[in-house]
């Protein structure tokens, strides 16, 4: 027993086997063989106590090296677990994982820098694949650690050349799509495609192209400059949908108005009424509360008060057609080879025309005084001559002149001695030589009698101012 009890001690304890560790006590021998203990001396002999002998039981747990071991292991995994949470959480709050932001607007980059404490050096230029103010390159690749604080190198658009010279296509050979795509492929931002009615193209096809500076040829076009290619939407067809008013006794304000509210093209004309007030609507080619459509047109007759009829002054004497109601009458004589004295030559003014208060009124009727008569003008004096032969004759559209002989006679210098015609028809185009006194002695009874309408080749002719023109210019004056 005590060579079984000398074996339990720690260090043989945990080199004994499992069945020996829970086998109880027993007096089977050992299979090996136990070494000889030194024998105690005496003393120490008597004080040595066997549990036996003081009836001690003894239990011992096979488990706890085991347990003690895994509380080990348990304690070191969490130290290894708390280190590595305490590394991971510095090491996200110091560094961050970068996001790709090509193609991106560069505000959602600057709001990723501004969350994670982080610098941005941006740098634009010009591109062709990328819109204005998206990531064209970065100098962190994606997924890559980066420290919080530092800065990134970000380049970005700002469009197409706006300078660049493009070479516009032929666009009444293509279609919308195909200009949509040449745009897109461009980039020609400033470039319009607009659809507009046409009553002549059909709905789809090419109807224009438009520089918006007209001093900019087609040839100088660059990305920058402004311009619009039209497609047709077809004709445009509208719904009858608008009651038309009443506008008969309406200012022409109202019936604008509406026009402009409706869209209707109005189209005015103005005549006299009897019964409609100056500056009203008379009349209306549409009746009211017909239905029409937006672009219709529609006229309106604006009333210009009554009117006065302009008669023929054919049927008028003189002094009838002076004193004539309404209009201001200007009687004027004329003559006339044809028409005979008294009768109507013309008028100033059409017969059954309508006169209105914007109208002027006033008219000119010509009446005949029948062929020209050449008066006796023997006594008169020369001075006197072109004042009579304008007021006579001229005047009144005769072509009467005269031609002026000086003869020896012993009347006062420059009076009328003679005539080679007076008091009789003569042609509206006539020439009479008259004969002046230069107060010499002769006999003027030989110039007492008409000699005919010519007068001599031989005599020096002074012809009046007033002689040339022909009848219709005369009567004009």
């Amino acid at each position: 027993m005590s060579d079984f009890l000398s074996n339990f001690d720690k260090d043989n304890y945990d080199k004994l086997p499992k069945d020996k560790k829970e086998a109880p006590a027993s007096n089977e021998k050992p299979n090996q063989e136990q070494p000889k203990k030194e024998a105690l001396p005496i003393e120490q002999k008597s004080e040595r106590k066997s549990p036996r002998d003081n009836n001690e039981h003894i239990e011992i747990d096979p488990d706890y090296q085991w347990k003690k071991r895994k509380k080990l292991i348990i304690y070191i995994a969490l130290g290894i677990l708390a280190l590595l949470l305490i590394a991971f959480l510095y090491y996200s709050i110091r560094y961050v994982d970068m996001e790709d932001f090509v193609g991106e607007p560069v505000a959602d980059a600057r709001a990723w820098a501004d969350e994670n404490d982080m610098e941005i050096e941006l740098t634009q230029e010009h591109s062709m694949e990328y819109d204005a103010n998206q990531i064209i390159e970065q100098d962190i690749a994606p997924g890559k650690k980066v420290k919080k604080g530092s800065s990134i190198n970000l380049t970005s658009s700002i469009g197409a050349d706006p300078e660049e010279h493009i070479e516009l296509p032929e666009f009444s050979e293509m279609t919308r799509s195909e200009v949509e795509a040449w745009k897109e492929e461009n980039r020609a931002e400033n470039l319009q495609i607009v659809t507009e009615f046409s009553d002549e193209v059909q709905e789809g096809e090419f109807t224009r192209f438009v520089m918006r500076d007209e001093e900019i040829s087609e040839e100088e076009y660059l990305r920058q400059d402004n311009a619009s290619v039209y497609f047709s939407k077809g004709e445009e067809v509208f719904e009858e949908d608008i009651e038309v008013p009443n506008f008969v006794n309406k200012g022409k304000e109202e019936v604008e108005q509406w026009a402009d509210t409706n869209e209707i093209e109005i189209i005015y004309k103005e005549e006299a009424s009897n019964d409609i007030e100056a500056g009203l609507v008379s009349k209306q080619n549409i009746d009211p509360e017909t239905m029409i459509a937006k672009k219709s047109e529609m006229e309106v007759t604006i009333s210009l008060g009554k009117a006065v009829e302009v008669p023929n002054f054919a049927s008028f004497s003189m002094e009838e057609a002076a004193s004539y109601e309404g209009l201001s009458v200007t009687v004027r004589q004329r003559f006339h080879n044809q028409v005979k004295y008294g009768n109507l030559i013309a008028q100033s003014i059409e017969p059954e025309t309508e006169l209105t208060d914007q109208d002027n009124k006033s008219i000119t009727v010509t009446y005949s005084e029948g062929k020209p008569y050449l008066r006796d003008y023997r006594g008169q004096l020369e001075g006197d001559l072109p004042r009579l032969f304008y007021e006579d004759y001229q005047s009144k559209g005769a072509n009467i002149s005269y031609i002026v002989k000086y003869v020896d006679a012993p009347e006062v210098k420059g009076t009328v001695v003679g005539m080679s015609n007076f008091n009789s028809f003569v042609s509206m185009d006539y020439t009479v030589e008259i004969r002046v006194s230069n107060n010499k002695d002769a006999d003027p009874g030989s110039f007492d009698t008409p000699e005919g309408n010519e007068a001599p080749e031989e005599i020096e002719e002074e012809l009046s101012p007033e002689t040339e023109g022909s009848e219709e210019e005369q009567i004009e004056k």
